[in-house]
């Protein structure tokens, strides 16, 4: 779906929504595509994502929130009333609602747990990490005694309702649970009804336990090119089966990982985390504690610009208008300052600003702010001239521009590359330090273009 048909059909919802139209709106869901969906579902706000999975089929609701990440679709259930959280959970596969279910609150999931119908197969998935096999695996599988006829195997599977599994493997069951053979759906076509499944189930079979590793599984799967791997327990009982698919999504999201942490990136995102956790919900005291040491500084950045003011004071009095535009370049420095240091923090936490690169990045950053300072320098320096009359006002606020916005960018990615390295929060930190640095050096850099260029302060 192109964005210009998305973006009006999201309009169309909240309208709906905002109107009373609910049964509108969720006839609009229902008639897409699950992907689709996905993507309309995430152009609402939480209010009325809440509204629509409360009100669609039970079923489109279970099809959203497996296609949306663990984090989102916990974040979304515990908004729901139970009873239609219940519903969605009933209509999903059972291990999909065990890794729902996994991620909310111990109190909301034993609540769930009690009114589901499979709540004692979930609850088996449950007792397994979700990085191991047992996490990935389903327990929707076709099984059956060994000896059972071909024929019954094939009653049995069209008297079953609907699912929506495919059906990669028939398994060869014994008395007790244990596997004993796999056999392909086209090899129980070719069969003769009356065959036991033992006579043509393969007995030679790949296996995994619930305790090994994803990964592994993921691996067996692309080495013996299968379409499902069984889990089987201690005595070799059937407790599931691991599907390609699920497996594939499974090795992405490892490999992802991997990367990341390869790159220092987790960690720097779980220990911004922290800091963000603290800094939002800790205690007021940790928080004046964090921040007030640099607003002091701010404000001793602040008496040290006066201060430097102070030096030229004889000059501002000879040329009164140069107070005119300390205001523009000191303004002017803080602003390319916060933009840059904005970039830096971002693109540092995504893993694309690191100690290889970065001197690279910030002779680019110090280019951007030269560029940036002669077109704003120069356009604030004609305007000076033209205001005042004489070009040596405006050669001055021009070079002082150009100067002091080169020099914030450049600083705006170097302090909070260095505060990084020394352990210091750069969001807290950053801003206060450039612009104690930005207004001292402005200052200076402003009324040495003005000696430089203005005759009468010689």
């Amino acid at each position: 779906m192109d964005n210009p048909q998305s973006k009006e059909i999201i309009a169309d919802i909240k309208r709906h929504l905002a109107q009373g139209d609910r049964d509108l709106a969720v006839d609009m869901i229902e008639q897409l595509l699950p992907p689709d969906q996905v993507q309309i579902f995430f152009g609402l706000k939480l209010a009325d994502q809440v509204e629509i999975l409360e009100n669609i089929e039970a079923g489109e609701a279970a099809n959203i929130l497996e296609f949306i990440n663990d984090e989102d679709a916990a974040s979304l259930a515990e908004n729901l009333e139970i009873n239609a959280l219940v519903e969605i959970l009933d209509e999903m596969e059972s291990d999909e609602a065990a890794d729902l279910l996994g991620d909310l609150t111990p109190a909301l999931r034993d609540q769930s747990l009690t009114r589901l119908v499979d709540s004692e197969e979930i609850q088996s998935l449950l007792q397994y990490p979700d990085e191991t096999a047992g996490g990935l695996m389903t327990l929707d599988f076709y099984g059956y005694p060994e000896e059972t006829p071909v024929g019954a195997v094939f009653q049995d599977i069209h008297d079953q309702p609907d699912r929506d599994e495919e059906i990669p493997y028939i398994y060869a069951l014994d008395h007790d649970g244990r596997l004993t053979g796999i056999t392909r759906l086209a090899d129980l076509i070719r069969a003769h009804p009356e065959q036991p499944l033992q006579s043509i189930a393969d007995p030679q079979f790949v296996s995994i336990t619930p305790e090994a590793d994803q990964e592994i599984a993921a691996q067996l799967l692309n080495q013996y090119d299968l379409l499902a791997l069984p889990v089987v327990g201690q005595a070799g009982r059937l407790l599931g089966i691991i599907t390609i698919d699920d497996a594939i999504n499974a090795l992405e999201v490892e490999a992802t990982e991997d990367i990341l942490q390869s790159a220092g990136i987790l960690a720097k995102a779980d220990q911004q985390a922290v800091k963000s956790e603290k800094m939002v919900r800790g205690s007021i005291w940790h928080s004046l504690s964090v921040r007030i040491p640099f607003l002091i500084l701010t404000m001793i950045g602040g008496i040290l610009a006066g201060s430097v003011i102070g030096v030229f004071e004889e000059a501002l009095e000879t040329v009164v208008v140069l107070a005119f535009f300390i205001p523009a370049i000191m303004n002017m420095g803080g602003n390319s300052g916060a933009q840059s240091t904005s970039i830096f923090i971002r693109g540092h936490a995504l893993g694309q600003i690191n100690l290889p690169n970065f001197w690279k990045l910030l002779l680019r950053e110090i280019f951007i702010g030269l560029g940036m300072g002669l077109m704003v320098g120069l356009l604030a320096g004609a305007v000076a001239a033209l205001w005042q009359g004489d070009l040596q006002i405006g050669l001055a606020v021009a070079f002082s521009i150009i100067a002091t916005v080169t020099l914030a960018t450049g600083l705006g990615f170097l302090v909070p590359l260095l505060l990084n390295q020394v352990g210091v929060d750069p969001a807290i930190a950053s801003e206060p330090i450039i612009t104690t640095i930005k207004d001292i050096t402005g200052i200076l850099i402003y009324f040495y273009f003005a000696s430089l260029f203005i005759s009468q302060i010689h």
